[in-house]
């Protein structure tokens, strides 16, 4: 076992995070793995990167480096590395590449991994996803919405096998299982690679006479429409999940996944399960207070607009905005904000009530504001 620094073999600093410590790894495994690396494979400097990331990717063992040293783990604490990858401190290093499967480094660690479950992921395969836009109404009270789209469906002239005769043969290469294993020596030990099986392709069977409707997929592309329930509460951003709607490839269903997006509206403005609205009141509304109906859809709301309300004051009527998605017994708020309208244009008998008016408001509104307002203010 080297005794040259972990960190530094691995050209971290010791106080480098889990991610930093993997991605450092990774870099070098592509750098001088003896299958993968090509000229500048490097067996002795893969088995050291590899022991330094065995120690350091394990927080126990990383604390009693940190601690001790490599003296923590002098009795034979990291094995030999005639002994295969198992060999190195318990540590199986087969998992290190299993463990990059997901990475974006283009499945360059793929060919490690052992057989994911088959039909999970292939069910996932199978889905569809939908952008539906749905007008704001429908989205607060809920309702129907006709989707068409195209999905494949398994092929009623073979019933799905892709086979004139209806039979599969199954595959000699695989034995059944759509994937093979092959076995590589390296100075580590054995590797197990599984691949798709390129003779069937992953099916695990091979067909002999291909169905001539089908061209031997067992299924065909065809065009679906459906009457989706839109649930009242629902916005842009959501996503629907209709069960078993998605393709259909020998009786394995995906699913369809219905992306929300909700039409603007004209006079009502939503924020999450709130909604907002400005009404236009008149300025002896403000002062006298009155009383008005808000059509929200289905439903009549009352606001009272008490005397001396000011302009663009902010009303909350609790519970009149929207259901909560998932959650029909619970609703938002609504809120409403009034604004004094003024007129542009004016008949002659409305201009000479109002000039009247503003004769009574000199005498005692416009007083009171210059008293208030004596040093910067005069009518």
């Amino acid at each position: 076992m080297s005794d040259k620094d972990y960190y530094s073999i691995l050209g971290i600093s010791k106080d480098a995070s889990l991610e930093e410590i993997k991605k450092a790894y990774k870099t070098l495994a592509k750098k001088y793995h003896p299958d993968l690396a090509g000229a500048s494979a490097d067996p002795e400097k893969f088995k050291e990167i590899s022991n330094a990331y065995s120690v350091l990717s394990d927080t126990d063992k990383r604390k009693q480096y940190d601690s001790y040293g490599h003296d923590a783990f002098s009795k034979g604490y990291a094995g030999n590395a005639g002994q295969g990858f198992s060999g190195f401190s318990g540590f199986d290093f087969s998992d290190i590449f299993s463990s990059f499967m997901d990475d974006d480094d283009g499945g360059f660690f793929s060919q490690f991994s052992q057989r994911r479950g088959g039909r999970s992921h292939r069910q996932e395969s199978l889905n569809l996803v939908y952008n539906l836009e749905i007008d704001f109404e429908k989205a607060i009270l809920g309702g129907k919405e006709k989707i068409e789209f195209y999905k494949d469906e398994e092929c009623n002239f073979c019933a799905g096998t892709g086979s004139k005769s209806m039979q599969k043969d199954v595959c000699p290469t695989c034995n059944g299982r759509g994937r093979t294993v092959t076995t590589k020596r390296t100075p580590f030990g054995m590797f197990s690679v599984e691949n798709v099986c390129s003779n069937c392709k992953g099916d695990g069977y091979i067909i002999k006479d291909p169905c001539s409707k089908c061209s031997g997929k067992g299924y065909l592309r065809e065009k679906k429409t459906l009457n989706v329930e839109i649930p009242s509460g629902i916005n842009t951003g959501d996503v629907m999940k209709l069960r078993g709607q998605g393709h259909n490839h020998q009786g394995v269903k995906g699913d369809l996944f219905l992306n929300i997006s909700v039409k603007p509206h004209s006079f009502f403005k939503r924020k999450g399960s709130d909604i907002y609205c400005e009404i236009p009141v008149t300025f002896s509304d403000l002062v006298l207070g009155t009383t008005i109906k808000i059509n929200k859809f289905k439903d009549k709301i009352k606001l009272k607009i008490p005397s001396g309300t000011e302009d663009n004051t902010t009303f909350k009527i609790k519970g009149s905005g929207a259901s909560i998605f998932n959650r029909s017994s619970s609703s938002g708020d609504l809120y409403v904000k009034v604004h004094a309208f003024v007129p542009q244009k004016l008949d002659s008998s409305l201009k000479k009530k109002l000039k009247d008016i503003n004769s009574l408001e000199k005498e005692a509104i416009k007083k009171e504001i210059e008293k208030k307002n004596s040093d910067f203010i005069e009518y």
